[in-house]
């Protein structure tokens, strides 16, 4: 199914983004693990992404990491250029989880030379939950759910 995994992708890809834009604290190690996704989501690089996620991480259609990482390679070559807009950010702590819901609105321009152009939406709306757990290596997302929000 198209849709459910190009939300998984978008699902790590935004975020990063959307607590990057909205969480300043210095020295929070979930904002850390957060803007780690960024960096490796502007550099396309899915498994940089994929080792910020938890090993027993599962979103809540049941996707693991493997499937992550393999989503984001195609999601990195359906597009061309994303746009985030992040709103609504609340977060969460204890010592031993996070928890962040925030909206995400996404604008994005699909790669010409893609088997999904005309395929893949140029704008969403979505609203994501998501949990956060600590490591050995530090703060990890262990569970995501989201769901699209009408325009």
């Amino acid at each position: 199914m198209l849709l459910p995994r190009r939300l998984l992708a978008s699902l790590v890809l935004l975020l990063g983004a959307a607590l990057d834009a909205g969480c300043h604290e210095k020295g929070d190690p979930v904002r850390e693990t957060l803007e780690r996704i960024v960096r490796a989501a502007r550099d396309r690089d899915a498994k940089g992404v994929a080792v910020e996620l938890a090993v027993d991480y599962r979103d809540a259609a049941g996707n693991g990491v493997s499937d992550v990482e393999g989503v984001l390679r195609d999601y990195f070559a359906a597009y061309e250029k994303v746009e985030v807009r992040m709103g609504d950010l609340s977060i969460e702590r204890s010592e031993a989880a996070a928890r962040a819901r925030f909206r995400v609105d996404l604008s994005g321009r699909p790669a010409r030379a893609s088997a999904l152009s005309g395929i893949v939406p140029s704008d969403e709306s979505y609203r994501f939950d998501v949990r956060l757990t600590p490591d050995r290596e530090g703060w990890k997302i262990a569970w995501a759910a989201w769901e699209p929000v009408p325009r």
